[in-house]
Parts: structure tokens; sequence; C-alpha cells
């Protein structure tokens, strides 16, 4: 589909005096400030993530971030004994109808030479969605190819990574704290993966931080049957160590950092060398690195609007209720092991080990595999307490599990 297509932004005509239309000052905590000029952005995602849903395809300039036209797709999804292939061609067909509209009449607007409020009434009521951009070129250049750009609604995602943000950001912030480091860095995996650990994208980065493979390997155990990035406690101490390395590497900027967790710490270090300044609005307007495109620029947009609903989400959502924090002991295995093994070991449900330990993959489940040595297990607390209350349990199992 097209919604998959994401071209860059250079965002270079943005009104700096522009204020967003939701965050008082521009303050969203006493750490973290929306920048001036990325109220557009934030304010975007802001709708993105709690006004408009997944039925809903949002037709959007790059730059200014002007809303064109909201396509309602709900009739295409619910038609019945038609393919998903077909409906995605269908949404798509309509998709290149409305932006072939909008730049026909951006293109108008850029040619005319009569009163605007002359023109078909379709060309005016484009004319009025530029009316507050400060640029004498503005129509060109959003009529230029790239500049259009079609994104799906995500209020129903946003609301259920809500319901889980509840089990996983209090020991969040507790982390985020032992690193010196602010606990609102524990909203980013709205962003991310809506605080889901099984959630693996295009390019298989995986879990609720969403690592690539290759730097889960700096950080973590990846092993088959095994993975790290997807256990919320382990992958979140690797996200702070990141974040932290990030900060300290690129002078304590956190809307540096932050987008550096998209585009790297050095992709950002090699933009500042190049643009010859590190204000992030700057970098968004001016570098033009191959890279550097549509998701890196808004990136930290995404984090400020979703650290914002977050704090606020009674004003966005009526029916909310967060899940509560899972209370856990931890055993490390001193030695490889099946499933089988594990629960006989523990006298623990083979489902309860599943729902507690989403690091160790369901092919290990299903085929009673191998546990590696030195994998974190979660068990239920009760039942973690009750195993360290009998002292010759604890000592039979020393060979197999250590205790932490």
């Amino acid at each position: 589909m097209i919604l998959n297509f994401c071209l860059p932004a250079k965002l270079h005509s943005v009104n700096d005096t522009e204020r967003s239309k939701y965050i008082s000052g521009g303050v969203i905590t006493e750490n973290f400030t929306v920048p001036k000029g990325l109220e557009r952005a934030v304010d975007f995602w802001i709708d993105i993530y709690s006004k408009y849903d997944t039925d809903q395809i949002i037709v959007h300039d790059t730059d200014n971030y002007v809303i064109y036209e909201v396509i309602d797709v709900s009739d295409i999804n619910k038609l019945p004994y038609f393919t998903q292939k077909i409906k995605d061609e269908i949404i798509d067909s309509r998709i290149i109808r409305v932006q072939k509209k909008y730049r026909d009449a951006l293109k108008a607007l850029q040619n005319n030479k009569q009163n605007v409020q002359d023109m078909d009434p379709f060309i005016i009521n484009a004319y009025n969605k530029f009316a507050d951009i400060k640029d004498e070129n503005k129509f060109s250049e959003a009529s230029a190819p790239g500049r259009m750009r079609v994104q799906k609604g995500q209020r129903s995602q946003f609301k259920k990574g809500l319901y889980y943000s509840g089990k996983y950001i209090p020991e969040m912030e507790k982390i985020f704290k032992h690193y010196n480091l602010p606990g609102e860095l524990a909203r980013l995996p709205f962003v991310e993966s809506y605080f889901n650990p099984q959630a693996t994208s295009y390019k298989q980065a995986s879990g609720i931080w969403q690592f690539m493979k290759g730097t889960g390997r700096e950080y973590l155990k990846v092993k088959n049957g095994y993975d790290e990035r997807k256990d919320p406690v382990i992958s979140t101490h690797a996200a702070a160590k990141l974040l932290k390395e990030s900060y300290l590497f690129l002078d304590k900027n956190w809307p540096l950092a932050i987008t550096a967790y998209n585009h790297g710490r050095f992709g950002i270090k090699r933009a500042i060398q190049r643009s010859g300044n590190n204000d992030l609005v700057k970098l968004i307007r001016g570098y033009k690195g191959i890279n550097f495109g549509f998701a890196t620029k808004n990136f930290y947009a995404e984090f400020l609007a979703a650290l914002y609903i977050e704090k606020n989400y009674k004003n966005f959502f009526e029916d909310v209720n967060l899940a509560k924090t899972g209370n856990y002991g931890v055993v490390v295995t001193v030695k490889a092991m099946k499933v089988s093994q594990l629960q006989l070991l523990l006298d623990v449900d083979k489902e309860e080990i599943k729902m507690y330990n989403p690091a160790i993959s369901q092919r290990v489940f299903k085929e009673d595999g191998d546990i590696p040595q030195g994998s974190r297990i979660m068990i239920p607390i009760g039942m973690f307490r009750r195993l360290l209350s009998k002292t010759e349990v604890v000592k039979d199992l020393k060979d197999y599990v250590r205790f932490i």
C-alpha cells in the first residue's frame, strides 16, 4: 500500500512564531519542552495518536503538516469476500485521486493571476489551508514530488499501548533513575512498539524497544530460542545504556540523543559536522543526508506527542484502564535445560512461564526446546517466595538455577 511510502521532509517554511494548539507555552515536563519550529509536527502527531483511527488515512504536507483531507476507508475495510490485497488496491486508488486533486489545486494557485476568491471553491479551500504559512513559493513547493504524504491514524493502537504501559512504565522509570536519566524516556516505546514485547518490524527490529539484532547483541543476549530484546526489563536497561551513551556523545542534548535512537548517534554526529550546527530543528530544515528522512525528522516530535498524551491521557481517552504492574521473582539458568525440565524443577505451569518470559521463543515452548544457559527466567512472586522458603529445595536447585 501507499501508506508505507515515506519521503524526506525539509520543514524550511515553518512559521517560527507558531504556537502549539495543545501544549501551553510548549512545556510538557520539567525536562522536555517543544522546540520552536517543531510545534506543528508535535500537534500533528498528537492528532495521529489520539484523534484519527486506523480506518482514517490523513493526506498531508510533509513540511508544514497541513492536512489536506482525511480519507475514511472503513467502508472498504468492511467489504466481505475481498482479500486484503484487493482492499489495499482500492484504498490506494482512492488516495491517488485525492492527492492528484490537491496537487492540481496547488499548481493552479501558484500560477494564479486572478483574485483567489473568484476561483473554484475547492481551490479556495486549498488556499485557506496555507493561510498562515509565510512563504511566497509555498504552493509550488507543496506540489513538488515527495511533499504530499499519507499517514494512517493510530488512536486504537495508542490506546492499547496506554493499557500495557501501566504494566511497564513504573519499573522502567526506576531503571532510568538508576542510570541518572529522565523517567520521561520510558514513554519512547509508544513510538517504537506501543509496549508490545513481541513487536517485530519489517527490518527485524524486535521487542518493546525495537532493537535491531546487531545493536541488540552489543547489550543483550540474542540467541537461538532466547532473545532478550523481548524481555521488557533487560531491554530497558539496554535502552537506558544506549540513550545515555548517545546523550553524552552528543553534548548532553536530548533532542539529538532521542533522534539518535532512530538514526544512530554517529549518523547524527555526521549531520552536525556537515551542517555546522547542533540544533535539531535546523537540522530538520536544512540537512539533506541520504537516510535523514521523514521518520528520523519526526522521531523527536513523535516522542514529545506521546509523552504529552500519556501525561494527559484522560483528556484524550475516556475509558482507559491501565494494566497493573506484575510482581515476579527471577532465577537464572546455570545450564541449558528444556522447558519441561524447568517446569518440573520450579513447579511452575508452562503457560505462566510463557506469560512472564517473552524472551523465550514460541518455538521453544512448542517443541520443548532448550533454554540456554544464563537465561533470566521470571516466575510469579508467590511461587518464587514459596521456593525460597524451602531451604532444601533451594540447595537441590543450585546446580540448575540461581536465585537473584
